[in-house]
């Protein structure tokens, strides 16, 4: 039987799919070295893999019966894939599991920045009652919300931005052909920036988006305006976000997602005051992580049944089997 690597921890039930149909080998979660002695184990056909190591040409080479990489979510920047593609590995992904989890997270820090929550709270268990008469939080209702990527979680996001505070809904990206209900589509990311009260991002991080929302861009937000990731980190220029938060040339910011993980405690972003920042556990939902993991399970599954996986994020590989 062949083996698979289970290098996430994982729900029971995705545990209970996967050994019926191979021999699993558990690796613990942040130890590289074991890692990659199990790979140069015969017959590892598959990993089901998380976030916590970067998946290189290096740990491919060591698993020569490697012929999948299960991500436990929907990006895969932590993955080599132009060199799996090379080598007719096939990456799969879940990218519909936390659909949900994502959209009700960026929602939740949309209205926790609006509302001042934290500040309020902390405020509060200090003994500063009176800070209810600084009068910082704002309304939501009728707002402009732009969205850079308007795939499934943006659209997601929009839909429940419009039923519960009625905003209206702007969005840029390229990739979209045509017209999504209720989003007013831009061609210039420019006009994102320049007309959003609230500007959330949903793409993945590519060398495209490396720095995509940079100085430049952040310059055109309007002094009332907030931005909120929950997308990827590497896509906002972190020091120019903390600038404009520093110099409160911008009212806030909310960010799940860092350019390293976890933030060096150096980082310009921990010392500010307005913003809130969560460990990328947008996704990380008692109910997200069993759907997430037993997606990856059932992608494994087809795969050592002769089955297509149903999410192949590298399907050029396909047409090479």
């Amino acid at each position: 039987m062949e083996k698979i690597i289970i290098a996430q921890k994982i729900c029971d039930e995705a545990k209970s799919i996967l050994e019926k149909n191979a021999d699993l080998l558990f690796i613990t979660e942040g130890n590289l070295e074991e890692l990659k002695d199990s790979l140069k184990i015969k017959n590892v056909a598959g990993i089901i893999l998380g976030t916590w190591v970067k998946f290189t040409k290096e740990m491919m080479d060591y698993a020569p019966d490697l012929k999948f990489i299960s991500r436990t979510g929907a990006g895969v920047d932590n993955v080599d894939v132009k060199y799996a593609t090379e080598k007719g590995i096939l990456v799969l992904n879940t990218p519909e599991a936390n659909l949900v989890s994502v959209a009700e997270h960026t929602i939740a820090m949309l209205s926790a920045i609006s509302k001042q929550l934290l500040f309020l709270d902390s405020e509060l268990r200090k003994g500063n009652f009176k800070a209810r008469r600084l009068n910082l939080p704002v309304d939501i209702d009728g707002k402009v919300l732009g969205l850079i990527g308007c795939g499934k979680i943006g659209q997601l996001v929009a839909k429940k931005c419009i039923s519960a505070f009625d905003m209206k809904v702007m969005g840029y990206d390229p990739y979209v052909k045509g017209k999504i209900e209720n989003i007013q589509l831009v061609e210039k990311i420019e006009d994102i920036f320049l007309k959003s009260d609230y500007i959330s991002l949903h793409l993945p991080l590519l060398e495209s988006t490396k720095n995509l929302v940079d100085k430049k861009l952040l310059s055109l937000m309007k002094p009332s305006s907030y931005i909120i990731n929950t997308s990827r980190g590497g896509i906002i220029d972190e020091e120019a976000l903390a600038e404009k938060l520093e110099k409160k040339e911008i009212a806030g910011a909310a960010l799940d997602v860092f350019i390293n993980e976890p933030p060096d405690s150096s980082s310009a972003l921990l010392r500010q005051n307005n913003i809130i920042l969560t460990p990328h556990s947008a996704a990380l939902t008692k109910e997200c992580i069993v759907r997430v993991a037993i997606d990856a399970a059932m992608n494994a599954i087809d795969y050592l049944n002769g089955r297509t996986p149903k999410y192949v994020y590298n399907k050029e590989v396909l047409n090479l089997k």
